[in-house]
Parts: C-alpha cells; structure tokens; sequence
C-alpha cells in the first residue's frame, strides 16, 4: 500500500489551503491508496486543520510521523501555485488552475446579503503598503461604501475610517459564513482570499508594489495593484528587514 504523508511548514491558512487539493488528486488518481496528514505541520490556530483536514473525506486519518513538504519558488504561465505543488509531490489530474478545497457547507446570514465588507487583516507580506489610505482612496474613486470592516486582528492591518461597522467572527467556521453571505467581499492577499477562493466566491484582493504574483492564484478573483505609499524611510526599514532575513533565517510562521 502506497501512502503519502503530508507536512505544512507555514503555519497560516492559505498556507494549508495551497494542499487542500493533494488528497483527493492523490486518490483519484490513483497515485496512492492512502493519504495522511502529519501532526508534525506548523499551524497558527487549531481551527484551521479542523476546517480544512479533519473535514476533508479524501484524507485517511493523521500521523505523528515526518512527512512530504514541497513548495515551488515560481511557476510558469500556463498553471498556478496550487498546480506548481501538485505536480512537485509527483501527482498529475491534467488539470491546470485548481481552487483550493474545503468541505464544509456554509450558513448563510440573511442580515449580511446585501452587505459589503473589507478585512484588513493581514499576516504574510501583501505589497508595499503601510496603510489603508491607498485603500481607502481606491473605494472613495469607485464610490463604494464599506457596510462592515473585519476587527482589527494583532495590530497587522490596513485599516479604512470610512466603513460604517466592526463585525468579527469567533471561528473559521463563522468566517466562511460571513464570505458566503455577503454581496461583496474585500481584502488583501492573505488567508481570507484563499478561504473565500475555495468557498468559490468570487472577491476583489489588494496588493502593493512588490507583492509575489505567486500568491495571485485563484482565477475567481479580480486583483486590484495599488501602488505603493512607502516613504523613504519605509523602504529602507524594508531592505534593511530582507537583509537580516537572509543572514539569519526567522522561525515558523
């Protein structure tokens, strides 16, 4: 019996959501006949392997043994970073642009229908943004008005004045809620637009200068580039930051 062990070493959500799509691929195609998930990945918040291993159907259990871990540094034009893993760990379904994969049935909030929200959270590097007046000037150009901003989560945020509402959610689970039910939803390049990719909704991702189009995967979603309001001192902050990375590598993350 051929079986492939799976292990995350980034511990975010869309970290994770890149190899959602592994399992049911691995077994489809006959690749192995049994797919595990090691306990040894990295993770931030114990909801997400709720929500996207112990729901998976195509997942055969969990194992505390060391397992596969690639991750490509780019891909070509003709596939995404979902598809650039997939064929990293050897598996092949022909297919090329996959979404990323969850299998939990969202609740739809009947209060949120006609609502617009923007999450300005954040985790893994977005662009070259400091703030969200780009932002906030991008949504007065378009005139839209926010109904709902997600609540500021850690201080890592580019937060807008002008929306009307906090709202927050108290689970992953009550996340999926939220994109699934709102008209329309906006954010940044973080977990919230893959999550809202494998829920197969459609939003609109803001980025800044210097933001990896890797992680511009999902062909559900409009990109919005921003520019960028670094100032000098902000861009020296940042080289001087990717020099230190370099010379001494960080932890998990």
């Amino acid at each position: 019996m051929k079986t492939l062990i799976i292990q995350i070493k980034k511990g975010g959500l869309g970290d994770h959501l890149f190899f959602s799509h592994l399992p049911r691929i691995a077994k489809e195609t006959g690749a192995y006949d049994k797919v595990l998930f090691s306990n040894q990945s990295d993770c931030r918040h114990s909801d997400t392997i709720a929500l996207i291993w112990k729901l998976n159907p195509w997942l055969d259990g969990f194992t505390e043994e060391i397992g596969e871990y690639h991750f490509p540094d780019k891909v070509n034009e003709s596939q995404n970073l979902l598809d650039a893993i997939m064929l990293a760990y050897g598996l092949e379904d022909g297919i090329r642009y996959h979404e990323p994969e969850i299998y939990y049935t969202p609740h739809q909030r009947k209060d949120l229908l006609d609502a617009v929200v923007y999450d300005p959270n954040y985790i893994s590097f977005t662009g070259k943004l400091k703030s969200g007046k780009k932002i906030e000037e991008w949504f007065k150009k378009e005139k839209i008005q926010v109904d709902y901003q997600m609540r500021n989560l850690k201080n890592r945020s580019l937060t807008i004045h002008s929306a009307n509402n906090e709202i927050s959610t108290a689970s992953i689970f009550e996340l999926c809620d939220l994109i699934i039910s709102c008209q329309r939803v906006y954010c940044l390049t973080t977990g919230t637009a893959t999550l809202a990719a494998a829920l197969g909704k459609s939003v609109t991702v803001f980025y800044g200068d210097g933001h990896d189009s890797l992680y511009r995967h999902s062909k559900l979603h409009h990109y919005e580039p921003l520019g960028t309001d670094y100032t000098l001192k902000n861009y020296l902050v940042f080289y001087f930051a990717l020099a230190i990375q370099k010379l001494i590598p960080f932890g998990k993350r």
